[in-house]
């Protein structure tokens, strides 16, 4: 707005200064036809032409500066309208074994290191983890050695841990180990029995994998003691 009223100030003072040359050339002509000349019409004529392209360049500046202008007006407020959300991550807490309930993988990181206690369930004492949920062995694995890969992962996901696993309340911290899997994963063991969870369990303390024969062998809940529970 300020350099509209600049260049306008300026046409101002320009057409002030072109009349004064009309009015200057037309008193010095009047002066040559008192002498006896014939008067000049050729300055004002000149001044005419002059003023013409003058006036077109500051039109022409006026209208460039107003465009700038307005073009800087529109991307200042779009650079304010625009500002970017922060993209705020969620926690990864939660569980630390993959696919409780829904067929988890056995290449889930844990999170920590796991924890088995005990707790009393309508078939007595079982083991469980930190959350709850009911940990089986399968009676096909050899001591210390996992026979479930593959497909019976995915419906049996390892009880996995990321250090050494934490004996809870009834559990005997002396029974508990770890194995290395081949997928490079480490499985919490009790007994010697590497243990797992069953993806039909949709809740802590369910036990819903109980007896089942699946992938070969019978699978159980784990008693305290560290033999399986009929």
């Amino acid at each position: 707005m300020n350099v509209w009223f600049g260049l306008n100030g300026l046409l101002h003072h320009n057409h002030a200064l072109v009349q004064s040359e009309e009015l200057t050339g037309q008193s010095a002509g009047t002066r040559r036809g008192l002498s006896g000349r014939p008067e000049s019409r050729s300055r004002p004529r000149r001044l005419g032409y002059k003023r013409r392209p003058l006036v077109a360049l500051i039109a022409l500046a006026a209208a460039g500066a107003l465009a700038a202008g307005c073009s800087s007006n529109n991307a200042g407020s779009g650079g304010s309208s625009s500002g970017g959300t922060s993209s705020g991550g969620t926690s990864s807490g939660g569980s630390r074994s993959g696919g409780y309930g829904g067929g988890g993988s056995a290449g889930t990181s844990p999170t920590g290191a796991a924890t088995v206690t005990a707790a009393s369930t309508k078939l007595g004492m079982a083991l469980v983890d930190g959350s709850g949920r009911t940990l089986y062995l399968f009676q096909k694995d050899q001591p210390n050695q996992s026979a479930c890969s593959g497909a019976c992962v995915s419906a049996w996901p390892v009880d996995q841990s990321s250090g050494t696993p934490k004996a809870g309340s009834g559990v005997k911290a002396s029974l508990l180990g770890t194995i290395k899997r081949t997928d490079g994963t480490t499985q919490v063991t009790y007994n010697k029995h590497p243990l797992y969870f069953y993806s039909g369990d949709s809740q802590a303390g369910q036990l819903n994998g109980q007896g089942l024969n699946a992938f070969g062998a019978v699978w159980n809940v784990v008693a305290p003691s560290g033999a399986r529970v009929a």
